[in-house]
């Protein structure tokens, strides 16, 4: 997923970070000053505009969150590597990758209490797309130094270089 991003790929943690605070755990009222927000916030807006609907491209929906690290073209790079997860599989039966990230939050939101939704990748492994799946993990705990069980959507992404390399050895058998 570096072949994406390109230069901005190291813009990626930024963009990850920008979703996992937007889907953070709930924080508690302090000092009488209100800390809505997070996964709290997200389920209200699910329910009032539906961002997330079975049928939308990911792609879309990320639109509408509007996370920016910077610039357009980076933006650009961003939705058009969230536009490349329909091109892989997912570790949920007979959903493709996108397909699977969207099914899986429109699942939280409707529970009684949404879990918070943390994102990640994990390395593609120089493996080919098709062998490449999106991970989603119901109840992990993916921080160590929270006591709090979250939704896990994890992106399979390599280097460009690895992304190069598979497409040189591809091109030679």
């Amino acid at each position: 997923m570096g072949y994406f991003m390109a230069y901005a790929d190291t813009q990626i943690p930024t963009f990850l970070d920008q979703l996992n605070q937007r889907f953070a755990p709930a924080q508690p009222d302090v000092g009488g000053e209100s800390m809505y927000g997070g996964i709290a916030e997200m389920a209200e807006i699910q329910k009032e505009f539906g961002i997330f609907k079975q049928g939308r491209p990911l792609r879309e929906s990320m639109r509408a969150l509007n996370l920016t690290a910077g610039n357009n073209a980076v933006r650009q790079r961003w939705l058009r590597l969230i536009e490349g997860l329909s091109k892989h599989p997912s570790n949920r039966d007979g959903e493709r990758g996108d397909d699977a990230i969207v099914n899986a939050l429109i699942e939280n939101f409707s529970a009684k209490e949404p879990l918070p939704v943390f994102f990640t990748s994990h390395d593609m492994q120089g493996k080919q797309v098709d062998g490449s799946p999106v991970m989603i993990t119901q109840g992990a705990r993916p921080l160590h130094y929270l006591e709090t069980d979250y939704l896990v959507i994890s992106l399979p992404m390599q280097s460009k270089e690895a992304a190069e390399r598979m497409r040189a050895t591809a091109s030679r058998t």
